[in-house]
C-alpha cells in the first residue's frame, strides 16, 4: 500500500534515533509535552473524517447509482475510473487513528469510547469492502507494531470480513453502558450511548442483508436475534432516532461539508439524472422531487440527464435540492429510519420473523421517507407503480422504493443496487458512451495500482482469490453481489 515506505522509514527513523544514546528522550523530553493523542481526540477527529468519506454527495458511487449525473467532466461517469485514482489512504488516516483510540481506551479501560471507535471502524470496513470485495483487514493495522510490524498485509476475503464486522459490532453492543456518555469527544450523537447501541444494532441488520443472498442462513439467524429481543438489541426506530451528523451552519469550519454557494461553478458539475427524474414523475412523487431536484433555471421544469451525456446546458437542468442536501446545515445521513425499515420488509418478504408484515413494514419505510423531509405520504401508497398488491413483483417494490429513499447516498444505492439488481434499469443499462461498451455496469472500484507495486503478494493474492473480474471493474462483482 501508499502508506508501507512511509510506515517502514517512521520505524527505521526510529530506531536510529533512538539508538544513538539509551537517555537521549529522557534527556530530551520535556515533562510538560504530550507524548500521545488523547484517545477521544482521536475519536472527534476519524468521526469527522469518515462521515465525509463515505457520506458525500458528488462522488462517483452518486452517479453509478443514477442519483446525480455530471453535465462536464463525465469520464468517471462513463466508467472511466482506474487504479491511478483510487488508494488505501485512509488506512494511515481515521482507521490508524481508531485503532490507537481503541488500544488508548483499553489501557483507561473506557468501554464506551472502545465501543464507539469499533463501530466507526466496522462502518468504514464495510464501505471499503463492498468498494473492493477482498482488502487488507486483520494484517491492515500492523505496520508499526511494536511486537509484531507488517508491511505486507495480506488481503482477507470478504467473506472473512463480514464475519469480523458482525462479531465486532455484537460486542460493541454488549460493551457499551447506556448510564455514561461520551461526552463533547463524541460528534455524532453528542455522547448519547443509546444513540450509538441504536446504530450498532442497525448497521448489523445492513451487514446481514448485505449478505442475505449468498449466506441467508447466517442473514436470517442474525436478523431474527435481533428482533426477537429489542431491550438487547435496540435498533432505530424513528426519524428522530436515524444516525444524522447535524453539523454547525454558523461555524465556518464545521459547517455542512456539502453546502454549495448557487453563485459559484461548483453548480456546473452535478446535476439530476434523468431517471431519478424520471422515476419520481411517473409514480407521482412530486413532493419527493421538489425535495431532491431543483427546477431548471430556464423552464421552471424538472429536467434530469443521463448518465454519461456531455455538454448539455446546466440552466436548462435541474441540480440537486439546495435546501434540504446542499445547506450550510444539511446532514450527514449515515443510516436512515427508513433504510432499516425497507430491510425488515425485504426480511419479512423471505419468510423470516421480524415482527412485521412485509407490506407493513414497506408502507412504513415509505412513509417514514416522507416524513424525513417534513412531507405527507398522501395517496402515494396506492399509485399504480407503488401499490404493494398492485401485481408488481414485491421484491421489485422494495428494492426500487429503497433505492429512491437512500438518495443521495451513493455508497449504499450503488450497493443495493448491485446485490438486488434493482431498480432494473439502474443496474443494467450502460452510460451514454460507454468507454467500456459492452461490458454493462460498473461493479466493483479498481483497486489502487500502488498495491501492485508496494504489496504484490497481497494484490496478486487477491485478483486470484476472486476469478472473473474483467477491465479492473467488470464481469465478476464482490462477493455478496450474486446477481
Amino acid at each position: 500500500m501508499n502508506i508501507h515506505i512511509k510506515l517502514l522509514s517512521a520505524i527505521i527513523l526510529s530506531s536510529l534515533t533512538y539508538g544513538c544514546t539509551d537517555d537521549f528522550e529522557e534527556m530530551n523530553t520535556s515533562p510538560n509535552d504530550l507524548t500521545s493523542v488523547p484517545y477521544k481526540t482521536l475519536i472527534t477527529d476519524a468521526e469527522i473524517s469518515i462521515v465525509k468519506a463515505y457520506n458525500p454527495v458528488l462522488n462517483f458511487e452518486v452517479s453509478w447509482a443514477r442519483y446525480n449525473v455530471r453535465d462536464v467532466y463525465v469520464q468517471n461517469d462513463r466508467y472511466e475510473q482506474t487504479g491511478s485514482g483510487t488508494n488505501f489512504n485512509v488506512y494511515s488516516g481515521h482507521l490508524k487513528n481508531l485503532q490507537a483510540a481503541i488500544e488508548l481506551a483499553a489501557e483507561a479501560e473506557d468501554n464506551n469510547a472502545i465501543a464507539v471507535a469499533q463501530i466507526m471502524k466496522a462502518y468504514a470496513f464495510q464501505n471499503m469492502t463492498d468498494w473492493y470485495g477482498d482488502i487488507p483487514y486483520s494484517e491492515a493495522l500492523m505496520a508499526d507494531d511494536s511486537e509484531n510490524p507488517n508491511i505486507y498485509p495480506k488481503y482477507d476475503s470478504q467473506q472473512s470480513i463480514y464475519t469480523d464486522i458482525i462479531a465486532q459490532l455484537k460486542a460493541a453492543n454488549t460493551m457499551i453502558d447506556t448510564s455514561e456518555s461520551m461526552g463533547t469527544a463524541d460528534v455524532i450523537f453528542d455522547g448519547d450511548m443509546t444513540m450509538w447501541k441504536k446504530f450498532a444494532n442497525s448497521l448489523l441488520l445492513r451487514v446481514y442483508m448485505r449478505m442475505s443472498l449468498i449466506d441467508p442462513t447466517t442473514a436470517q439467524t442474525g436478523i431474527e436475534e435481533i428482533m426477537a429481543d429489542p431491550s438487547t438489541y435496540p435498533i432505530i426506530d424513528s426519524n428522530e432516532s436515524a444516525a444524522f451528523k447535524y453539523w454547525l451552519p454558523e461555524d465556518a469550519t464545521y459547517r455542512s461539508p456539502y453546502y454549495m454557494d448557487p453563485t459559484q461553478a461548483a453548480k456546473q458539475e452535478n446535476v439530476t439524472s434523468a431517471y431519478m427524474v424520471d422515476f419520481l414523475k411517473t409514480r407521482n412523487d412530486l413532493a419527493r422531487l421538489a425535495v431532491y431536484a431543483e427546477p431548471a433555471d430556464t423552464s421552471g421544469e424538472y429536467v434530469g440527464l443521463p448518465l454519461g451525456t456531455l455538454g448539455q446546458n446546466t440552466p436548462d437542468l435541474s441540480i440537486m435540492g439546495v435546501a434540504e442536501f446542499r445547506s450550510t446545515d444539511s446532514p450527514t445521513r449515515i443510516m436512515r429510519y427508513s433504510e432499516v425499515l425497507f430491510i425488515l420488509a425485504e426480511a419479512a418478504l423471505n419468510g423470516w420473523n421480524v415482527g412485521i408484515t412485509a407490506q407493513d413494514a414497506y408502507e412504513a419505510a415509505i412513509t417514514a421517507s416522507f416524513e424525513e423531509y417534513g412531507l405527507e405520504v398522501g395517496t402515494y401508497l396506492s399509485e399504480a407503480l407503488v401499490d404493494f398488491n398492485g401485481g408488481i413483483d414485491q421484491r421489485e417494490l422494495i428494492g426500487e422504493q429503497k433505492w429512491c429513499a437512500l438518495y443521495p447516498d451513493g455508497n449504499q444505492g450503488w450497493a443495493e443496487v448491485r446485490r438486488t439488481g434493482f431498480p432494473v434499469y439502474v443496474a443494467t443499462t450502460e452510460p451514454v458512451e460507454s468507454l467500456y461498451p459492452g461490458n454493462g455496469t460498473i461493479l466493483r472500484k479498481p483497486y489502487p495500482y500502488a498495491e501492485a507495486i508496494s504489496n504484490p503478494e497481497g494484490f496478486n493474492a487477491a485478483i486470484s482469490a476472486q476469478p472473473g473480474i474483467i477491465e479492473e471493474k467488470f464481469g465478476a462483482g464482490v462477493w455478496w453481489d450474486v446477481n
